[in-house]
């Protein structure tokens, strides 16, 4: 009988303990200001005004994308076609200057063809003198001819004519090939055309590394380290949101503080590219739609590092520091010439507070409040429908709207205290459950591990008890499925 009731008295102790708990966090008294979203359907949605007014938070006042530092050239050389490597004079990640080797092509045939060709023209150049002596002595031998064999002498001396001709000709395309042909040799060392790190070389015997066939792929890359610029990708829904010619402000990832300023200098819609979910980071796209590759042009890229992932919005002079309180004019509503904002008030519900207008910026549409409203306030957007009273849903996530409690909560010890609540992540410890008087042991009772369940603050369906508990059937003993009988107890156990 023992068992039953300690089981029934923690039951009793765990729902006590949570009562006390809920009362204290979530039924205090009504004059605090804590602030509590509401989970009502007709809740208006208000934000911080030091969110509101932190142009360049990434608040979504304006678009921001994510981007990538890169060079602002990059050299791709190539390998011209039938032409091999002998000899590569740099790595990867080496730095090279204007005017450093980086390869040598082999030029062994090239030399080859040369000598061979200045052969071939030796050669034409004796058969021309052959030709031309051979026509000499036909011209004497047909002064002295007879009519019949001028005929002949004439025809022969049109060959011989024929054949200068023909090899003047070979001479003059061997003489272009020579030329050609040492151009080639005196080429076979190639140059950095700018400086910067070696990127990447590739297998000069690859065809990916030639231009056969049309491949574009590059032997050597160079990337320029003189100067960076960002490149973003957009969506083509959002495109409109930015031109060439744009003012840009560059942030850094890790501190927010380092920025960097910028032009766009490249919009390229001709060439979708795969969208980086990185890359975008307000603005989402269609999941059917393409994206395109931007470019900022930097003012100055000092402290920026090749590959640096980066936020860029545009510039709207959100730098630029302003005393006292502006808030943009979509904020305010007017009755009789008096402004009015849209306020959670200390009781979690909207009010209408009149505020005080000082200047008006024309350009950024904002009105300076001199009085009505402070940083830490929380407003709405203007809009049909507000009406005083309505609850609120604060937007920064950083309030509690009464469903849960507080992973850290302490309570009033009266009431239950963090020995009494909490346990190696149980609500009741082996220790705070069992009596130690010798009548009980952990063998004794079986309960649930957290003592809680889908229904709450309840034991395990059947409360089983272990040892000495059997299992009787309805036939024998009129208990059902769900009961146990305690022979030594006995009684029946639910």
């Amino acid at each position: 009988m023992k068992k039953v009731i300690i089981g029934v008295a923690a039951v009793v102790i765990i729902g006590a303990g949570a009562f006390g708990v809920y009362h204290h966090f979530f039924q205090s008294d009504s004059t605090s200001a804590e602030r509590v979203s509401s989970d009502s359907e007709d809740a208006v949605y208000v934000d911080q005004v030091s969110t509101i007014t932190g142009y360049g938070s990434g608040n979504g006042l304006i678009e921001r994308f994510g981007g990538e530092v890169e060079p602002q050239a990059t050299l791709e050389v190539e390998l011209e076609s039938e032409r091999t490597v002998k000899e590569c004079y740099v790595q990867e990640g080496d730095e090279v200057q204007e005017g450093d080797r980086l390869f040598a092509y082999d030029t062994q045939e090239a030399e080859d063809n040369l000598a061979q060709a200045q052969i071939d023209i030796e050669r034409a150049q004796a058969d021309i003198e052959v030709a031309q002596e051979t026509i000499a002595s036909l011209e004497r031998q047909q002064a002295n001819a007879s009519a019949d064999d001028q005929l002949a002498y004439t025809t022969e001396i049109l060959t011989q004519q024929n054949e200068i001709k023909t090899n003047e000709y070979n001479i003059q395309t061997k003489e272009l090939e020579m030329q050609q042909l040492q151009e080639t040799i005196d080429s076979a060392v190639v140059t950095a055309e700018m400086g910067g790190i070696i990127q990447s070389i590739s297998d000069p015997n690859s065809s990916s590394a030639s231009l056969d066939s049309g491949s574009s792929n590059a032997y050597i890359t160079i990337l320029d380290t003189g100067a960076f610029r960002i490149k973003g990708t957009i969506n083509e829904q959002n495109l409109s949101q930015i031109e060439e010619g744009m003012e840009m402000i560059v942030y850094s990832r890790v501190d927010s503080s380092l920025t960097w300023r910028g032009t766009i200098s490249e919009i390229n819609t001709e060439s979708p590219v795969e969208e980086d979910s990185s890359m975008v980071y307000y603005g989402g796209s269609g999941a059917d739609s393409s994206s395109y590759a931007f470019y900022v042009e930097l003012e100055n890229s000092d402290g920026l590092i090749l590959g640096q992932h980066v936020y860029m919005e545009e510039d709207q002079g959100q730098m630029e520091e302003k005393d006292g309180l502006w808030l943009e004019e979509y904020y305010l509503f007017f009755e009789d010439d008096q402004a009015y904002v849209w306020l959670a008030n200390e009781s979690n519900v909207i009010e209408k507070r009149p505020v005080t207008l000082g200047e008006y910026d024309e350009e950024e549409m904002k009105y300076e409040i001199t009085d009505g409203l402070t940083q830490e306030d929380y407003i709405a957007m203007p809009f049909d429908g507000i009406s005083e009273g309505d609850p609120v849903i604060y937007n920064d996530f950083t309030t509690d709207t009464g469903d849960s409690l507080d992973a850290d909560l302490t309570g009033d010890e009266e009431i239950l205290s963090d020995e009494d609540l909490m346990a190696d992540d149980a609500l009741l410890s082996d220790e705070d459950m069992m009596v130690d008087d010798g009548t009980l042991s952990d063998e004794d009772v079986i309960y649930d591990e957290d003592l809680s369940s889908d229904d709450g603050l309840v034991f395990d369906e059947g409360f089983e008890v272990d040892d000495g508990l059997e299992d009787y059937s309805d036939e024998e003993t009129d208990v059902s499925e769900e009961e146990y009988y305690d022979a030594d107890a006995d009684m029946v156990v639910e």
